[in-house]
């Protein structure tokens, strides 16, 4: 529907409604009104007849008791006089052997008959005696004609209350609302057409004025996120761009995609393009030996990731070159187009030959040992760097993802207000959102891993109130349990400190990670959050936290690795969504809180996760 439409519609419904509303009015002023006129206009006929039958009585009983009939013909002559009266008949038998009948042509309208009796007396103690029959009827045309006319008054008057409403909502929704909204509707097709920034006059300081404010500022704030996220892209693209460490990207068949100059420089070409146009396939441009191709194959579709592998490959020109790689397997890529493989290749051939050339000679060169180890030094030197380098770039990169996706979830939150939104709609903008959050816990996990691996991680301890931060760390998870029916249990003791000098947002980002872990992997029984008074040192005080639950459990063989970097111990299903950074991250910031996470558990009966703190108090 266009913005023209639309306009038309709020006009015509408005005009619709406007004159419905009159109409009704004035319909039912008028019927009150004719009605309240009907019925005064017969009380008042009934008035009349009630004095034209009083006016008979008397002045009809002396003419017939003298048997003075000129008198009676008068006198019917003077009631016939009055419009209303359609017939008058007497009926005498002392008087006249024939009824006395004067009557007009026609039938009268509405008749409304009353027969009364002429009775006389000649003294006022005698008798009265009825000398006549009288029938008297009353036409109600006259009546009848008045309410016509007031019928035809108010039709007429409805008639013009409904042309001047129609006329002035004509013209006042055309100049307040349909012009506007057409201009709004302008507006919004320029945004739609690419026109960040575009603005419309605000007319009228009204809701529709507000409006159209609010629709100016909505396209100033499109213009600036989209100038952010050309920025946020080139920045990125001149990260991956001069990165000292090989980066390319493939599809699921090995096909290449791009990479970049360290890459194509490092594969001996002078630029991508070249690199691309020599080769659609990494291994047509570097060979690697088949039996390690189809273990490395095998082991991504695993793993989905491999983490800092060393594989030796000969280049087309003959050279061979020792090189370190990182690759994991994008499953479903925001762009689509399938599965994709992202991976950085380090060259460390210096360092593996600076390493073979030492073990060597180690037991005949002993007047060489030292100007080798500066050698060997110098190598280990240059492949720390580049390791560092490694995770400054996948921080760097961690970092400059949230700033499109807080756009993302920014708008998606935005669009989830509008009350038109149809429940498809709704439920695509939803899945929008919640696909966002997920993405953006990730890469916060992603961007706490490379910070911790590049050490730039920083406790900054303050004073906390300790139950506080303990009620909410329970809240966030108490939820889920409930919802999975598990029991969920705080055992606190009672000679806990009230405030204590930790860092509050690690802390409590520990106790959640290890929360969420005991209801994720716990389908019934119970979940326990344990925090036990040790001992007081001087002004410091000794705590141990501790989560239990009744879950399945972890086998023993893999309690060694629990606490490695994306590793994942339970079945497939569990682990869907997660990254296997959680645990590592937590024993990492734990151990920077000068303790350490234990674990005790059975397979199929539950697990336990402790760690003790000394903490400082406050008072």
């Amino acid at each position: 529907m266009s913005v023209r439409d639309f306009g038309l519609g709020i006009q015509a419904r408005l005009m619709l409604g406007i004159a419905g509303v009159a109409t009704a009015l004035v319909a039912v002023v008028g019927l009150v009104w004719t009605t309240q006129m009907e019925r005064e206009l017969s009380l008042e006929l009934d008035q009349r007849v009630a004095r034209m039958v009083m006016l008979v009585k008397r002045n009809l009983a002396v003419p017939i008791w003298n048997m003075d009939a000129g008198s009676v013909e008068n006198l019917l002559d003077a009631v016939m006089a009055d419009p209303e009266v359609h017939a008058i008949e007497v009926r005498s038998e002392s008087f006249s052997d024939k009824p006395i009948v004067r009557q007009r042509m026609g039938q009268p309208v509405e008749p409304l008959r009353s027969e009364f009796d002429v009775v006389y007396s000649s003294n006022a103690y005698a008798a009265q005696k009825s000398l006549a029959r009288v029938s008297l009827i009353y036409s109600r045309e006259q009546s009848q004609e008045q309410l016509q006319r007031t019928r035809r008054f108010v039709a007429a008057l409805l008639l013009g209350v409904l042309a001047t409403v129609v006329l002035s909502c004509y013209v006042l929704v055309k100049r307040f609302v349909k012009q506007p909204v057409l201009r709004l509707g302008a507006l919004a097709q320029r945004v739609a057409d690419g026109d960040l920034g575009a603005r419309a006059e605000v007319g009228k300081r009204d809701e529709i004025g507000r409006l159209t404010e609010q629709f100016n500022a909505m396209s100033s704030s499109l213009l600036a996120s989209s100038q952010e996220l050309k920025r946020s892209e080139e920045r990125y693209r001149s990260l991956y761009e001069n990165a000292p460490a090989g980066i390319f990207q493939a599809d699921d068949r090995g096909r290449l995609l791009s990479l970049n100059h360290a890459l194509a420089r490092m594969l001996g070409f002078a630029s991508p393009a070249q690199a691309l146009a020599a080769g659609a396939r990494l291994r047509q441009l570097a060979e690697l030996d088949p039996a390690d191709y189809k273990a490395m194959a095998r082991a991504l579709m695993r793993d989905q990731r491999l983490q800092q592998v060393p594989l030796r490959i000969a280049l087309p020109e003959g050279r061979q070159l020792w090189v370190e790689l990182t690759v994991h397997r994008v499953a479903e890529p925001e762009e689509g187009g399938g599965p994709r493989i992202e991976g950085m290749i380090t060259n460390i051939t210096q360092r593996r030959l600076a390493e073979q050339e030492l073990t060597h000679h180690r037991d005949h060169l002993e007047e060489l040992v030292a100007k080798r180890t500066q050698a060997l030094k110098q190598a280990i030197t240059r492949a720390e760097v580049s390791s560092q380098a490694k995770s400054r770039f996948l921080a760097t990169m961690s970092h400059e993802f949230r700033t499109p996706l807080n756009a993302i979830l920014g708008f998606a939150q935005l669009l989830q207000m509008d009350d038109e939104l149809r429940p498809d709609q709704r439920a695509r903008i939803d899945s929008i959102r919640n696909s966002g959050e997920h993405l953006l816990s990730l890469i916060s996990d992603v961007l706490d891993m490379a910070s911790i691996e590049a050490g730039k991680v920083r406790l900054q301890p303050s004073p906390v109130d300790l139950r506080a931060l303990l009620d909410m760390a329970c809240d966030t998870v108490r939820l889920r349990a409930e919802q999975k029916k598990l029991m969920f249990a705080v055992d606190l003791s009672p000679h806990l400190p009230q405030r204590v000098m930790v860092d509050g947002q690690r802390l409590r980002q520990i106790l959640l990670n290890l929360l969420s872990n005991a209801v994720k992997y716990t389908d019934a029984g119970a979940v326990c959050l344990s925090v036990q008074f040790l001992a007081w040192d001087g002004d410091r005080v000794r705590l141990r936290f501790a989560v239990g639950d009744s879950g399945i459990g972890i086998a023993e063989q893999h309690l060694s690795h629990l606490f490695q970097p994306f590793e994942q111990v339970a079945d497939s299903a569990r682990c869907l969504g997660g990254t296997g950074l959680g645990l590592s991250i937590s024993q990492q910031l734990v151990q920077e809180m000068g303790g350490e996470i234990r674990v005790r558990s059975v397979l199929g009966e539950g697990s336990e996760f402790e760690f003790d703190l000394s903490l400082p108090c406050v008072i």
